[in-house]
């Protein structure tokens, strides 16, 4: 067989030509990979987000362990002789009251204030004579 031969002969291979219509073609493609072996995952794929969970569980315990005794520690406290725990906890509840007292104090201002704001809104509907 000459080289011309051969050319033609691989050229116009029947195999080349198309036989199957698309739709079948696709069927053919899927059924093949689904034929084919599963894939392995690695170990580590596998145990990756596991790993990372408890990781993120370490974090989390260590930052909640550790941010509380960051706390402020009030001077007056370190310079006095040692306390009964009575008097800490009567003093913390003097504080609290304070704190409480100032913020009921603020918020009646401006709940007045608001009223005030309330009303000066309503004059205004009232003179410009807006209907909802």
């Amino acid at each position: 067989m000459n080289r011309k031969n051969l050319e033609n002969a691989l050229v116009n291979a029947p195999e080349t030509s198309i036989k199957v219509g698309p739709g079948l073609h696709q069927n053919i493609m899927r059924a093949v990979r689904l034929a084919e072996p599963a894939k392995r995952q690695t170990v580590f794929r596998r145990a990756g987000p596991a790993w990372a969970v408890g990781a993120l569980t370490v974090v989390v315990a260590a930052v909640s362990f550790y941010l509380p005794q960051q706390g402020a520690v009030d001077p007056a406290l370190i310079n006095t002789p040692l306390q009964s725990q009575v008097q800490v906890s009567a003093s913390a509840l003097l504080n609290l009251e304070e704190g409480l007292l100032a913020l009921s104090e603020e918020t009646s201002s401006s709940e007045t204030e608001l009223r005030k704001e309330l009303e000066r809104l309503k004059s205004d509907l009232a003179r410009f004579d807006f209907r909802s």
